[in-house]
């Protein structure tokens, strides 16, 4: 296990970013770093199509199609999220799922209203938004997030939900760093840079709230259910965008 990638996670230090709290068990702490390693090394994160998108330009088309589908990725996990609340009885677990909503609703601005911004910077406008119509994988992902979220045993939930923060703080560095290549300045690429480390504290959020309940009966396997199934849903999602945007390529097929 890469001890700079678990660092990154334990010691990422910005006043506005959720710290692991310290618990004393070596052994649980060595089991939840090792399934973020392998969260960071699954192909849903390290997507053919991400590494190629941070060194190849799209046209304005493929481009606006490619974030569309991310809204509608994005657009209701926070919901999704706190419908968590109602399959736990822990007031730790309920703490970090509260905090982790609160980061996405309860600013200034919304961070789904940020996207959105985001959109409309790009040239995407609220009619485009409403209505395009995603792909199958991405309404298949969409429900199936609610699924895992909502009517899953909590540390179902949590499994996913870890998935979920860890790899999305490496997911939108890469989409970052594909709107850099395209040309884009830290105005409009806003939400993507903040997102990077904001999904860092979401990480430690979820690391916060297991901790203590992992070793409990069959937590550990529904953790890693949750974990596998959620990656699962993501690689499939990139699957098709790749598909989408560069065609039914052999590349794409062999998994490359």
């Amino acid at each position: 296990m890469s001890s700079e990638v678990v660092r990154h996670f334990e010691e990422f230090d910005h006043p506005e970013v959720r710290k692991r709290m310290s618990f004393d068990e070596a052994e649980t702490k060595q089991y939840l770093d090792g399934h973020l390693e392998g969260i960071l090394s699954h192909r849903a994160v390290e997507h053919p199509f991400l590494d190629w998108y941070a060194r190849n330009r799209l046209t304005k088309e493929q481009e606006h199609r490619l974030f569309l589908e991310c809204f509608y990725f994005f657009r209701y996990l926070p919901y999704y999220i706190a419908g968590m609340a109602l399959n736990t009885r822990s007031d730790a677990v309920l703490r970090e799922i509260i905090l982790n909503v609160y980061d996405e609703v309860c600013g200034e601005v919304t961070h789904s209203a940020l996207y959105r911004e985001f959109l409309h910077r790009i040239g995407i406008t609220d009619e485009r938004i409403e209505s395009y119509g995603c792909l199958a994988t991405t309404a298949g992902l969409n429900e199936g997030i609610r699924r895992l979220y909502t009517e899953a045993p909590i540390a179902k939930a949590l499994g996913a939900l870890y998935a979920d923060e860890t790899m999305s703080a490496v997911m939108t560095a890469k989409l970052n760093a594909g709107l850099i290549n395209q040309g884009y300045d830290g105005v409009v690429r806003y939400f993507w840079e903040l997102h990077t480390q904001v999904e860092v504290g979401h990480s430690n959020s979820v690391f916060n709230a297991i901790f203590p309940y992992i070793k409990e009966g069959e937590t550990k396997g529904l953790f890693e259910e949750g974990m596998g199934e959620f990656l699962g849903l993501v690689e499939a999602y990139w699957d098709g965008v790749d598909v989408l945007l560069r065609g039914d390529q052999a590349d794409v097929r062999a998994g490359r």
